[in-house]
């Protein structure tokens, strides 16, 4: 049976690759056949985003970029002319989200709006285009405005100050009452950091009291519109670090103020280690958790950082490992559409090459197993403090060491060629590395060509691992060297059916 797969739309991506596209003008037409590109996939649940800072429709009671661009006519950005796309398709009576809403019903895709808690971009750069009044004017609400924003996070705003609370609870509540929609999500991973740097326990109260004022608008909107309407909470890769952040889910799931927990990276990089399988145990069948995949993949936070895309095949891994872990569905976020072709080797990336069959298959586990898969080895880009995160590469092979990786994969057909993938640095070779899967010995090592996403500046090296159909879903690899010294920088496992 297929699983449920939720697919987020971020709040100025359609207008934004239209204006860089070159269109002019948005037409009923557009609004309509972008949402029916969605018709007979997986996809069960379509969150419109709606905001970041400021709203993108034209809210009345908080800021919202239509009234900014008609206020300022400011050119200076893509960011601002996709304002001015927005603004011209309200002007012209296209209520844009209204009619994807409707849309979305006819096709069978349950919609929902997707509100952003914190988001950030722009708020580190005074006068952006994006930042609302309460950015600009308010640096004193900043969650280190104890000391002064010294880095990237630090301009998040700080849910201990009730004026942020009042702002967001006003997003999310004038969004119920315009939008009748089966859901809501409040996406707190835009931003995670939303408590003052040292108050993270005092704040998990604060949160606890936020959620159960926007349940209880829930609760009045499900009155208004005679149906249930379903709560999604977006947090970090595990209940450890979602609770030293201040978000304590287990609260929320003992109050029933949430349906859905999506356990999910922030964005540097798909997490296929996320222990799915631990939240299951943890909530049971009380709240459905829900695995979140990006659409960028990485190894770990390297410098200088090269954002790279997944690939049909490395996407498709992800989502089979977390599909077998338990999870009850799939979230997708930022893999849209997009009306011009990528460049250089991101034309190997999935939105090129293989977006529409992803989606057709993602709900099924079946047709992800019998898939041509890769399982790489990524990392967990959140973090905080007193909390373990766990990080996999890189590792330094010697003589006598065997460091050890875990990569989840999912059930492996017995017909299937299975191998693992190594990119080293070093002085290590086909004739000195040697590696064992689950205690038993692979292949000897050869060589093998770079495949994108893999990083350009080093060499690959492949071992066979035997496949007599008894392969377990999750891979403990052992590496190490007859002589020499080697670095590991990526690892995989391939499935080829």
């Amino acid at each position: 049976m297929k699983k449920q797969v939720f697919f987020n739309e971020d709040p100025n991506h359609f207008v934004f690759v239209r204006t860089r596209a070159g269109k002019e003008q948005i037409t009923r037409e557009d609004i309509v056949s972008f949402i029916k590109q969605y018709e007979n996939t997986d996809i069960t649940d379509f969150l419109i985003c709606l905001n970041a800072s400021s709203c993108w429709y034209p809210s009345k009671r908080t800021d919202n970029v239509i009234d900014k661009w008609n206020r300022t006519k400011d050119k200076s950005s893509s960011v601002s002319l996709g304002a001015a796309m927005m603004a011209d398709i309200y002007a012209r009576g296209l209520e844009l989200h209204k009619i994807w809403i409707e849309e979305l019903r006819k096709i069978g895709i349950r919609p929902w709006i997707s509100i952003r808690m914190n988001d950030i971009h722009g708020s580190s750069h005074p006068g952006d285009f994006l930042n609302s009044a309460l950015v600009e004017e308010h640096p004193e609400y900043n969650r280190a405005a104890h000391r002064g924003a010294a880095g990237y996070y630090d301009f998040a705003l700080d849910y201990m100050q009730e004026e942020v609370r009042e702002y967001y609870a006003a997003v999310a509540e004038e969004a119920l009452e315009t939008f009748d929609t089966d859901g809501i999500e409040l996406d707190f991973m835009r931003e995670i950091y939303s408590v003052c740097i040292g108050r993270e326990h005092e704040g998990v109260k604060v949160i606890n009291a936020f959620l159960r004022r926007i349940h209880a608008a829930v609760k009045r909107a499900e009155k208004k519109r005679g149906h249930k309407i379903d709560i999604n909470v977006r947090v970090p890769a595990n209940p450890e670090l979602a609770l030293r952040l201040g978000f304590d889910v287990f609260a929320w799931v003992d109050e029933g103020l949430a349906d859905y927990i999506t356990v999910t990276p922030r964005w540097a990089s798909s997490d296929n280690n996320m222990p799915v399988d631990i939240w299951k145990k943890i909530f049971g069948d009380r709240v459905k958790i829900l695995a979140g995949l990006e659409i960028i993949i990485d190894a770990y936070n390297r410098r200088p950082r090269v954002y790279r895309y997944n690939t049909l095949e490395t996407d498709t891994g992800s989502a089979c490992a977390y599909h077998c872990m338990g999870a009850d569905g799939i979230y997708l976020f930022n893999h849209m559409d997009s009306i011009t072709p990528f460049e250089g080797e991101d034309r190997f990336s999935i939105i090129e090459r293989g977006i529409n069959d992803f989606l057709c298959k993602v709900g099924d586990y079946n047709a992800l197993v019998s898939s041509n898969r890769r399982h790489v080895v990524t990392f967990c880009d959140v973090s905080a403090v007193g909390a373990g995160v766990p990080k996999q590469l890189p590792v330094t092979l010697e003589k006598s060491s065997f460091p050890a990786l875990r990569v989840p994969t999912g059930n492996i057909p017995k017909d299937a060629s299975v191998r693992l993938i190594v990119g080293i640095s070093g002085s290590a070779d086909e004739s000195t590395l040697f590696a064992f899967a689950n205690a038993k010995p692979c292949g000897k090592a050869y060589r093998t060509e770079r495949k994108y996403p893999q990083y350009d500046d080093m060499s690959y090296f492949a071992f066979d691992m035997e496949n007599d159909g008894g392969l377990p879903p999750v891979t403990v690899c052992e590496l190490s060297v007859k002589e020499g010294k080697a670095t590991v920088h990526w690892a995989e496992i391939e499935v080829n059916n």
